[in-house]
């Protein structure tokens, strides 16, 4: 049936009666219950007339659908919706189709009849219920589900390929990009970067692209509102396929997980927080994001930085200058909906000069006002309750240009104080309420803490102008090595200008689900068992030099090693030997013998095999390990680690002392 047979002016008129009639009984002095009997009278009164509206407005909607091949949900209008006056008569028609069967919490095209005019829009719903009230642990799950939906409709925007769709709508169709329904006087505008401007500072329901029509052009001689609404979704069809897409994605990842639901620490940390398929599907959208880009990182670079983020949200990515350390966090934030733009990610230069927490934390001036620092900033804007499903990257380039033991301090005691509350990941304060002066400072920065959306990546370079990492901090990181390049690498020209669609994720996608041991030891005792074993063994080497683990260490491993089982991206071997070099190795420095025995042996474990070492020992002509690009490792146990190994036991010979740091 075709939607043009609502096109009368009978149809505004009974609308405009609606509305009018609506308000004189609310702005009566008759008793309220007098008032409810009316209500349910003038509802008796067009119940039947505006019951055939709907079912000509559903009925289009359903050929829409079949038209299109779509399983999207149809709208359709009630006739009155609950208020204190009794279900009260609605004074608009709104059918369309929607993302989700919810259409008050997801994305819609729809088509909105009002007593002067008709809105044909793609938004996003109010966040509000129609049906009467709604459970708020609820009614957060179907917010959080639509944000980020949202988020991902604005990240089109600056795919150029939709950027141009929206200019075609704005430009040719007399569309414009609304923050609020136009027929609430909300504002409209015909520019894109304008709108972006706009929404970051006030994102919420009602976001979208509009056209008005009004009553007259409605009903001109050979009007077809039929073939307008096909038209526009012909245009807007690639975009609509995208966050159809995002919405899937996200509903995936969230309905085991319950992340934005206050529910209890023990169904946080089930395994099914994250679908694996979900996961390795993600990782090669960011591995193709990255390629169409013009960049390519090492094999299983993107899998080793993601297991290492979920592990622990701090990871160092450690390099000669000039390899793609920087340009990784930004790639992989991007592919993940996280720009500067929408201010997800962040780079925060680090400066020679920094020596206390007030450089990244903030401090207090002289007046006594606090002036919140570069991560004060992003922690204030990740806490906030409509941002808790979004992740926030930030990059500290240069990590090591000053003293991370000094100016990082706070952080990495924070780091250790995690724990389950509510269904979130806490820590303690970075910023205590009592140490600030003002009331606007303590209700907008006291008792910050680092929220379980927030992930640090620094970079270091390892030359005269840095200084070194103490076993503090690398026990709390892990350590990603750019070493070792391959320049014979150039970019696909067939898809260097391909500007491809990064996805919005939640945050569950990356938030760690284990704390302690025991939150996943009975699921996977086998493997930690493995796991520890390995570790005792390299454990006794270590203890020679003084450079042997503790928990933390061991914890983290096995972390690392139960999430690469569950998304299955690595072999079990290929995960360790990552641990290894990432984990172990770093905390290996020194001169002598004892430092030369300890490589060997720990060259065994990397080989699985014996080595004469006391030969090697007392024989400093005994030929060194030759080891490069073109080796081969199949026969190799843990290739990188060995790898690094021979490289260090080549710098001792050579110059004395080794270190992992040394380039």
């Amino acid at each position: 049936m075709s939607i043009n047979q609502l096109l009368n002016k009978e149809l505004f008129r009974t609308y405009a009666r609606i509305t009018s009639e609506v308000s004189a009984i609310k702005k009566s002095d008759m008793p309220f219950e007098d008032k409810k009997h009316v209500m349910k009278g003038l509802r008796q009164k067009y119940e039947n007339k505006l019951n055939d509206y709907n079912k000509t407005a559903s009925e289009f909607a359903s050929t829409f659908l079949n038209r299109y091949e779509l399983e999207d949900h149809i709208i359709t209008a009630r006739i009155g919706s609950p208020t204190p006056y009794g279900n009260q008569l609605k004074d608009y028609l709104w059918s369309g189709i929607s993302l989700d069967k919810d259409k008050s919490f997801s994305f819609q095209y729809s088509w909105v009849f009002q007593k002067e005019g008709l809105e044909v829009t793609f938004c996003f719903g109010s966040g509000g219920s129609s049906s009467g009230s709604i459970e708020e642990g609820k009614k957060l799950e179907k917010e959080n589900r639509m944000r980020a939906v949202e988020q991902q409709f604005l990240y089109t925007l600056s795919n150029s390929a939709n950027y141009k769709i929206v200019e075609q709508m704005l430009n040719e169709e007399n569309f414009v990009l609304t923050s609020e329904w136009l027929n609430s006087e909300g504002q409209g505008f015909s520019n894109i970067n304008e709108y972006l401007d706009h929404i970051r500072i006030k994102t919420g329901a009602k976001t979208g692209i509009t056209r008005y029509f009004k009553k007259d052009e409605l009903l001109a001689d050979k009007f077809n509102l039929e073939e307008k609404i096909y038209c526009f979704f012909d245009i807007f069809r690639p975009i609509w396929d995208q966050l159809h897409k995002s919405s899937e994605t996200f509903n995936s990842l969230i309905e085991t997980s319950s992340e934005e639901i206050a529910v209890s620490s023990e169904a946080k940390t089930d395994e099914d927080n994250v679908n694996p398929d979900v996961v390795n599907e993600e990782l090669q959208k960011i591995r193709r994001y990255i390629r169409f880009k013009g960049f390519q990182f090492p094999d299983h670079l993107i899998e080793n930085f993601y297991l290492s983020l979920k592990t622990k949200p701090f990871v160092i990515l450690a390099g000669v200058s000039g390899t793609g350390k920087t340009k990784l966090v930004k790639l992989f934030a991007e592919a993940l909906g996280a720009t500067s733009v929408n201010r997800q990610f962040t780079l925060i230069p680090v400066r020679p000069d920094w020596s206390d927490p007030s450089d990244l934390l903030g401090y207090k001036d002289l007046s006594g006002a606090f002036r919140p620092g570069r991560l004060t900033e992003v922690l204030l804007e990740a806490t906030k309750p409509s941002n808790r499903h979004k992740p926030y990257f930030i990059c500290l380039d240069e990590m090591n240009l000053a003293r991370v033991e000094h100016y990082f301090s706070d952080l990495l005691s924070v780091l250790e104080t995690q724990e389950w509350r509510d269904g979130r990941i806490v820590t303690a304060s970075l910023i205590w309420k009592e140490s600030l002066t003002t009331d606007h400072d303590q209700q907008t920065f006291g008792n910050m803490y680092l929220p379980d959306n927030v992930y640090l990546v620094g970079t270091v370079n390892m030359d005269e102008t840095t200084h070194p990492f103490s076993k503090k901090v690398l026990d709390r990181a892990n350590t990603i090595e750019f070493n070792y390049i391959n320049l014979a690498q150039y970019p696909d020209e067939a898809l260097a200008d391909d500007d491809e669609l990064a996805m919005q994720v939640p945050n569950g996608f990356l938030r760690s689900d284990y704390l302690q041991l025991v939150d996943t030891y009975g699921e996977y005792r086998e493997l930690v068992h493995r796991t520890t074993e390995k570790l005792v063994k390299i454990n006794t080497i270590l203890e020679e030099i003084h450079s042997h683990v503790g928990f933390r260490i061991r914890d983290a491993i096995c972390f690392y090693l139960i999430y690469n089982e569950r998304f299955q991206l690595l072999s079990e071997d290929a995960a360790l030997d990552m641990q290894l070099l990432q984990k172990i190795l770093p905390r290996v420095q020194g001169s002598g013998s004892s430092v030369k025995r300890a490589l060997l042996q720990l060259m065994e474990v990397a080989l699985d095999k014996s080595l004469p070492i006391q030969k090697m020992m007392d024989d400093p002509t005994e030929p060194s390990f030759k080891w490069n690009a073109g080796s081969s490792s199949e026969s190799v146990k843990y290739p990188q680690s060995a790898r690094k190994i021979a490289f260090m036991l080549r710098r001792l010979e050579e110059d004395g002392f080794t270190s992992y740091w040394l380039s």
